[in-house]
């Protein structure tokens, strides 16, 4: 039989979907700047015996350990999750019959934010006491009759990793955990339910869905009409009928093939023109804005790879409008900047601002009278934004603009 365990990553970080991934606005648990996002999940291989109807193992939690960790150190308090390099991970505390997750099901134990980085342990903690295997004939074998489990509640079940799990900020990875019930349920003698079992778990985890191989992206929109953002037709986490100044959240896809599509609510026909080429490891802003033609839509993909000064936010300038512009960024209580001459339908180079409130004023290019002002807008220490200017709404003269968290 088999168990899987499937983690998803983020510079957030661990959900449904998975061990590892997820970007700083994450709806997902515990979510956080710097983690990834793991999702946890359990399936089972056949299991030959033919005289067991169910093998119901109670699953109290699943912890990971840092590589940096050493194995002395990681065995110390292990009731403790918090202590010795363990770090727990999904708290299902739920019953689950092994033998119901053949031919390929899953089960989700859970998910959480982890730290970027690399990870070299997993365990899974159960509880015997609330653990059993049920006979067709009705008998059902325990801790306190039946069954031996050494060990298991104490220091919980070692998975053996083929290779270290690597949480990759913004992105989600999947590990496929296998656990094998034929070998980890022995026979004391030559009858089940006289003699009973010993459990000697053999269980393997192999990375299915590594946070290497994924991007992250959301997609903000600076057109009059409502979008939707899709992945194979379906609607990507918050990027359903995104209106005007709405972005969605960050989401992760497999970078070679993320089968993403862009409609307009209500339509099932994408938009043409958007055919993003995306790179592992990497996350992204799309930007949707008004064509040449009247009513036509096209799409700038922006990587978001620049790293603020420590403690302070970065900012860049995307525009959508249709003449150049200067950026004047005020601190509250600080020293003006000014991203320059930023040209329809280029982007700015990103540069370090003081975190906190801002005032963002947009000018003709050398000077600084205001066409538009966006008062005590908020930048996140750590985290770059992206300003996206658009053209004036119908009957105005002003451009309009939003800012766009990044992932």
């Amino acid at each position: 039989m088999q168990m899987k365990l499937v983690t998803r990553i983020t510079p957030l970080a661990l959900i449904a979907a998975s061990l590892f991934a997820a970007c700083s606005d994450s709806t997902s648990p515990g979510a956080r700047d710097g983690a990834g996002t793991v999702v946890v999940k359990l399936t089972d291989a056949p299991f030959p015996t033919s005289e067991v109807q169910s093998v119901d193992v109670f699953v109290v939690r699943v912890d990971a350990r840092a590589a940096s960790t050493d194995e002395t150190e990681a065995n110390q308090n292990v009731d403790n999750a918090s202590s010795g390099g363990w770090t727990t991970l999904a708290t299902p505390n739920a019953k689950i019959n092994l033998l119901s997750l053949q031919h390929g099901a899953t089960a989700t134990l859970g998910q959480t934010a982890l730290d970027a980085g690399t990870y070299s342990g997993l365990r899974l903690v159960i509880d015997p006491a609330q653990s059993s295997i049920t006979l067709k004939n009705g008998t059902t074998l325990t801790g306190a009759k039946g069954i031996v489990w050494p060990s298991a509640s104490r220091s919980g079940i070692k998975v053996q990793l083929s290779e270290a799990l690597e949480v990759v900020g913004g992105t989600t990875t999947t590990l496929l955990v296998d656990f094998d019930v034929a070998e980890s349920f022995v026979m004391r003698g030559n009858n089940i339910e006289q003699n009973g079992l010993l459990f000697r778990p053999v269980v393997k985890a192999t990375v299915i869905d590594a946070a290497t191989v994924n991007a992250t992206v959301r997609l903000a929109n600076a057109t009059s009409t409502a979008l939707n953002f899709l992945q194979g037709g379906t609607a990507l986490a918050g990027g359903s009928n995104l209106a005007f100044g709405a972005s969605s959240s960050c989401s992760s896809v497999t970078a070679a093939a993320p089968s993403l599509t862009i409609t307009q609510a209500g339509s099932t026909t994408p938009l043409p023109g958007f055919t993003p080429t995306l790179t592992a490891g990497t996350s992204y802003t799309v930007v949707a804005y008004p064509g040449a033609t009247a009513g036509s839509v096209q799409f700038a993909t922006l990587s978001n790879t620049f790293t603020p000064t420590a403690g302070q936010a970065g900012l860049r300038v995307f525009n959508a409008g249709t003449a150049a512009y200067d950026v004047i960024v005020t601190p509250t209580g600080g020293t003006a900047t000014t991203i320059a001459n930023t040209l329809t339908g280029t982007n700015s180079a990103s540069i370090s601002v003081p975190a906190g409130a801002t005032q963002l004023v947009i000018a003709a290019p050398g000077t600084t009278t205001a066409l538009l002002t966006l008062s005590a807008q908020s930048l996140t220490a750590n985290q770059s934004a992206t300003l996206v200017i658009a053209p004036p709404a119908a009957g105005a003269t002003a451009p309009q603009a939003f800012l766009v968290p990044g992932c």
